[in-house]
């Protein structure tokens, strides 16, 4: 019996109880590919969301066998054990192709003055999770990178918990700059009232690319985990599969392989911001 877990905020706007019916079905097409791998008895449980410290402690633990999680606790959880191992990651379409990375943006709104980073110096920012890769730490290593101080820079700083969250924040001038993954206005405007998302709010800077969502592993055994891998490749590239993590992954168009290292530039961010799990874990 493997135990999966997952992380409740996977996706926006779609209810629990859907979320993990369609990861139960997503378990269900990873048992029948193990077992035209040979692996006939083993059993998928998919367990109660758990928040990102939770999964990483049940990573270090051993608890869970296979987790889907964002890049960023998936880094935290490398940090901690070397009994993880990231096996697959979610394909998304980005710029109207499908693919393995994503973008972070710092994004302002229209009638704001900020046109560059450089004009939201002595301002306020809305940050999310401070655990989300696209919703705090790449924005924070971009405004690094330019010479802004992404905490001190600031008149006022917010952790909202949320990509919309920190949209509608934006929107409804609360804060008057936004950081996020690189669709959170086109998502914003699929939204009842805020519809004209895309002419309020504008771009003010993109990251460079940042690897997708990972699943990972915490099987050792190299031929156990090497058949687990393929299975879960496989069950995401289904058309039952693709479905199920269109629902429950925000659209995923399936799994390619990935390895560990590629998820190598986040650790790069937190050394450079000088930030371990325990500045952003709470």
């Amino acid at each position: 019996m493997y135990k999966l877990c997952y992380y409740p905020w996977l996706t926006q706007n779609v209810p629990q109880p859907e979320i993990a019916s369609q990861i139960n079905i997503f378990a269900r097409l990873i048992e029948v590919e193990l077992k035209s791998l040979g692996n006939s008895t083993d059993q998928i449980e998919v367990l109660p969301p758990l928040s990102v410290p939770d999964q990483i402690t049940r990573i270090i633990d051993g608890s869970v066998d296979i987790a889907l999680m964002n890049p960023l606790g998936f880094v935290f959880a490398r940090q901690k054990t070397g009994n993880v191992e990231a096996v697959a990651i979610a394909k998304r379409i980005i710029d109207g192709k499908v693919g393995i990375v994503y973008y972070a943006q710092l994004y302002a709104h229209r009638k704001s003055a900020i046109r560059k980073l450089s004009d939201a110096v002595g301002k306020s920012i809305g940050y999310g999770h401070s655990y989300s890769t696209s919703n705090f730490l790449i924005p924070a290593f971009m405004l690094k990178n330019a010479g802004i101080h992404p905490l001190f820079a600031f008149d006022r700083i917010e952790f909202l918990k949320g990509h919309e969250i920190v949209a509608k924040a934006v929107y409804e001038g609360k804060v008057e700059l936004g950081a996020g993954h690189d669709g959170v206005i086109i998502d914003l405007a699929r939204q009842p009232e805020y519809g004209d998302a895309e002419d309020v709010l504008i771009q003010i800077a993109r990251s460079e690319p940042i690897p997708s969502d990972p699943v990972a592993l915490t099987v050792q055994d190299p031929t156990e985990r090497e058949n687990l891998k393929k299975a879960i490749v496989a069950a995401g590239s289904t058309a039952a599969g693709i479905e199920a993590l269109k629902i429950f992954w925000g659209n995923t168009q399936g799994l390619d392989p990935t390895t560990t290292d590629f998820y190598t530039v986040l650790s790069d961010a937190l050394t450079a911001l000088k930030l371990s799990q325990e500045d952003l874990v709470r």
